[in-house]
Parts: C-alpha cells; sequence; structure tokens
C-alpha cells in the first residue's frame, strides 16, 4: 500500500456519469459528429499533463521554483510489482497522481489516499474539467476515466496495445500509438474517431501529431460543422515528412513545432513552421537523444543524452536553431522544465543515482540535488506553485 508521509502535500486551488465498461460494444466512428477541437489553459498551480498544457510546452508561467538550494522532502511513496518502479508526477486543481508502473493519487490538501492500482499506467492527464484519464497498457490496453473524487467513470477499450502519446481537449481524449494512429474518443457520447500520428499535441484549435506513418510530423484543421457530419475525421492541413530518428512528442508555440529524437547515430532537434508546415531550420544533431524543448518565448531548452552516457543542456534560439548556450554534465540529462527564470533538468548518473539540477535561464547553475545511491532514477518532474515534484523509483519528493 502506498505511505502518506506528509500531511500537507499541495496547496488547493454537471458531470456525466459512465458505467464501468460502457463502450466495450461501440464501434468505431470516424469522423464523430460533435469533436471539439477547443485547447485549453490549465489552471494556474496545476502540472495536469505530462507536458503541463495540450501544446506540450513544458512551460508553467504560474510556478516559481526554488533559486536556491531547496529543502528535500518525501510526499508519497508507492508499492508496485515492478522490478524497476518508475513513476511520472501529476498535479490536478485537486489531487496529487503519481502514474507509470502502477497508479496512486492523493489530494492535495490532505493525506487520504484516493486512488491505488498496481497496474501498468503510462499515460495519465487530467482535463480542463479536473477529470483524470488514464491508459491503463495490461492487454487489452483501455482508456480510463475519472470524476472530480477519482471515482472510475468510463472504460474504454483502446484498440492499440502500444500507447504512446496523451492529450485531453475540452471534450475528448487522444491517445497515440505506436502503430502510428492517434485515437480520439469522446467519454460522454462514446464517438470515436482516428487520425495518423503516434504523440499528439493540441493548441490553437489544431491537432499535431508526430511520427504518422510516411508522412512523419502532421497538423489538422479545426472541425466545422460540415466536417463533422460528412468527412472521416478532421482534414489534413500539411505533412511535414519524417524526421531523423524516433520522434518525442512535439511542442508546439508561438508559431513553431519543435521536437526532439532518439537515434543511434545521433538525435536531432527540429522546428516547423505551425501554420505551412515548413522547416525554420535544419535539423540540429546535439546528442543521441534529445528531448522535445521545453518552450517559452524563442527560447527552447532541451536535456541531452550523449552516447557516452554523458549529457548536456542546451538553450536554443528558436528562430535560427542556434546555440544560445550549452552545459555538459557528467550524467545523462532528461526532463527539461521551466518556470520563470528557472530551467530544471533530471538526470540519471551510471550507478543509476537521481539527480536534480536547476539552471537560470541564461545558463549559470543554481543548485544540484543528488538522492542518495540505490534509490532509483528520476521517473518525471513538475513545477507546481513553489517547489519541484520528482519521482525518484516509487517515491514522489518535494523540492522547495
Amino acid at each position: 500500500m502506498p505511505s502518506i508521509t506528509r500531511r500537507r502535500l499541495l496547496g488547493s486551488g454537471a458531470a456525466t456519469v459512465l458505467a464501468a465498461g460502457a463502450y466495450g460494444a461501440y464501434r468505431l466512428h470516424r469522423g464523430a459528429t460533435d469533436a471539439t477541437f477547443a485547447s485549453w489553459t490549465p489552471e494556474p498551480g496545476t502540472w495536469p499533463l505530462p507536458r503541463y498544457d495540450p501544446a506540450n510546452t513544458a512551460h508553467n508561467p504560474n510556478a516559481s521554483p526554488p533559486r536556491e538550494s531547496p529543502s528535500v522532502s518525501p510526499v508519497v511513496s508507492a508499492s508496485t510489482a515492478a522490478r524497476r518502479p518508475r513513476f511520472a508526477p501529476l498535479v490536478g486543481a485537486g489531487h496529487l497522481v503519481a502514474y507509470g508502473s502502477g497508479l496512486v493519487a492523493v489530494p492535495r490538501d490532505g493525506e487520504r489516499l484516493t486512488l491505488d492500482r498496481d497496474t501498468s499506467t503510462p499515460l495519465a492527464g487530467f482535463g480542463p474539467d479536473s477529470r483524470l484519464h488514464t491508459v491503463d497498457a495490461n492487454p487489452p490496453a483501455t482508456i480510463i476515466g475519472y470524476d472530480t473524487d477519482l471515482r472510475e467513470t468510463y472504460r474504454a477499450p483502446l484498440r492499440d496495445d502500444a500507447p504512446q502519446g496523451l492529450t485531453v481537449g475540452a471534450r475528448e481524449v487522444y491517445v497515440g500509438c505506436e502503430s502510428g494512429v492517434v485515437r480520439a474518443l469522446d467519454p460522454e457520447s462514446g464517438q470515436r474517431w482516428r487520425v495518423d500520428g503516434a504523440m499528439p499535441a493540441l493548441v490553437d484549435g489544431r491537432l499535431y501529431a508526430t511520427d504518422a506513418p510516411l508522412d512523419g510530423t502532421v497538423a489538422y484543421a479545426p472541425r466545422t460543422d460540415l466536417d463533422r457530419r460528412l468527412t472521416v475525421g478532421p482534414k489534413r492541413l500539411w505533412s511535414a515528412g519524417p524526421t531523423d530518428g524516433f520522434p518525442h512528442p512535439p511542442s508546439v508555440a508561438d508559431g513553431r513545432l519543435v521536437l526532439g529524437t532518439y537515434a543511434e547515430g545521433g538525435g536531432v532537434a527540429v522546428a516547423i513552421d505551425a501554420d505551412s508546415g515548413e522547416r525554420l531550420w535544419a535539423p540540429r544533431p546535439l546528442g543521441r537523444n534529445v528531448a522535445t524543448p521545453a518552450v517559452v518565448g524563442g527560447r527552447g531548452y532541451t536535456a541531452v543524452e550523449m552516447s557516452d552516457g554523458s549529457g548536456s543542456v542546451v538553450a536554443l534560439d528558436l528562430s535560427t536553431g542556434e546555440t544560445h548556450w550549452r552545459a555538459d554534465v557528467e550524467w545523462v540529462a532528461t526532463t527539461p522544465t521551466v518556470a520563470g527564470e528557472t530551467l530544471v533538468v533530471a538526470g540519471e548518473r551510471a550507478d543509476g543515482t537521481a539527480t536534480v539540477r536547476a539552471y537560470d535561464t541564461g545558463g549559470d547553475v543554481l543548485w544540484t540535488h543528488t538522492f542518495e545511491s540505490g534509490t532509483g532514477g528520476p521517473g518525471g518532474l513538475a513545477l507546481v506553485e513553489d517547489r519541484v515534484l520528482v519521482t525518484v523509483g516509487a517515491t514522489v519528493y518535494e523540492l522547495a
């Protein structure tokens, strides 16, 4: 059972309930009649999706993470059957969620255990109505929805056993799959449709996705009433073509789509005009595994794994692709996140020990915290209010 180790977790800030299993008999509807692409802005003081918002920017404009060496406290620990447990933190308006090797949730303002499932949950996200949606990866993979009290409201078979990426819109849940399909579900009506892609982003009324078969990164137009009645799904606006390596989720902001890729021969950072699909600059080779940058203004901040097990943290000028600054580290750098003038990255040393480091966005190191050996590698970061949440193994820690 999970153990709550602190009383105060984080300061706080007409639903249709559907029976569990209600969608098992639904047919796949391509071109749902009431699909919507409305984007939304996360509630202040939350990190409701893996990269903060539906656009995957990894930038929380409402957070102010510590700029001096923080105190470190465990928030919640979870037991799991996984040999090497790894969780990621998610913070909604009312709950703190840890997901990955299992699924655990507690209220932000207390210790009561709300949810505890020892089942592989690689994807999770809160919608704008503060409802949680998760993907259970145990075959057959299933999308599961909850109400604001985290009581289960629906189960919908994914019809694909390799979920890759998730975002949640105002009406629909979008799950990208390794097969190169983004599957969309309206939990209220049960209607579904699908388009090409593997990892989605949603912004300004448009759906974007990376790793579409043959076509690479793609963008889709907002749906009109006529489209919803007559077409097979959203109209494709453009295809940017394949990118070197295996792409991570796209981040979209200020008219640009940026992403990073993994490749044994060298991953790259890429920027694409979000309106036309044209490359803004030549792909930038930075290392073996290039995380999709955290984006704010004209800067993109990425974490890079090098082939020798070391890493780099790189700030890019997104107008030109040029390096603004670069800091080499002796560990594999991952998970770039940004708030205000502070960039936070996690990393894993050769012995499996987790490290968290904060930089000023100008490149100066502000502080570094390395966890005890044997606690496990980092599973994810969230910048919420005045603190950093990081998962290490099966425990969520608060750095404040």
